[in-house]
């Protein structure tokens, strides 16, 4: 077990693996992002790990949930995940939060937490997430997903705008949302959550090239990517 994260160390050094060690993360939305994102933090040594999340698992989850297999079905997302993450072997430590995230109850799912990965599919949580991460200063990792393109960003950190500043207009932004009736496929998902643990990795370690107020936007089917730089 002592050797569990030795190739780590070896490419960041000790110090660093036990900043990842002591760190805490917190995961809002246990979806398809969600899922890879929680499974790719514990495999890179996060200590401890929060999840938020009122919804149950469906079948229909499934295909892109990582986490999750037909004996989960019925049960909540967040005990299964937890149940789930437990059996990695450096035990981490994870908190399962039946609720919806609101800015009445982030604070409490936050209390102690160093970064938050917004993993959420709607706009309301999204803006409310943003908030409480303003009120308790703390940088929210932002992925979202749709068809076969993808964008992340890093919002409230170091001193820039908080999600909800820089996209200000709340009612388009719902407007746009209730019009898509668009799915996602597995490895779009995988693939953008992956990302967002690479964005936690750069916070915690202080890597200078965070995406901080800028957005990357990625379509998985021509390969091609830009970074948009957010006012």
């Amino acid at each position: 077990m002592k050797d569990l994260f030795e190739v780590h160390e070896q490419l960041i050094g000790k110090d660093q693996q036990a900043k990842i060690r002591e760190s805490k993360v917190a995961i809002i939305g246990i979806g398809g992002l969600g899922c890879t994102v929680a499974q790719g933090l514990i495999r890179l040594g996060i200590g401890q790990l929060s999840l938020c999340d009122l919804d149950k698992v469906e079948l229909s989850n499934l295909p892109r949930q990582s986490l999750f297999g037909l004996e989960d079905i019925g049960k909540y997302k967040v005990d299964s995940a937890k149940e789930k993450l437990l059996t990695f072997p450096s035990k981490p430590n994870v908190k399962a939060y039946k609720d919806n995230f609101t800015t009445k109850t982030g604070k409490e799912i936050l209390q102690n937490i160093d970064i938050v990965v917004d993993c959420t599919d709607n706009i309301s949580s999204r803006y409310a997430i943003s908030k409480v991460t303003e009120q308790l200063g703390l940088p929210m990792v932002y992925g979202g997903v749709d068809k076969f393109q993808g964008q992340v960003a890093v919002f409230n950190y170091k001193g820039s705008k908080p999600f909800h500043k820089a996209f200000p207009k709340l009612e388009e932004l719902l407007e746009t949302e209730s019009c898509k009736s668009s799915g996602v496929l597995p490895f779009v998902v995988q693939i953008l959550g992956q990302y967002q643990v690479a964005e936690v990795f750069k916070i915690i370690t202080m890597h200078k090239d965070v995406l901080n107020n800028r957005l990357l936007s990625i379509n998985l089917l021509s390969g091609k990517s830009r970074i948009l730089k957010l006012k």
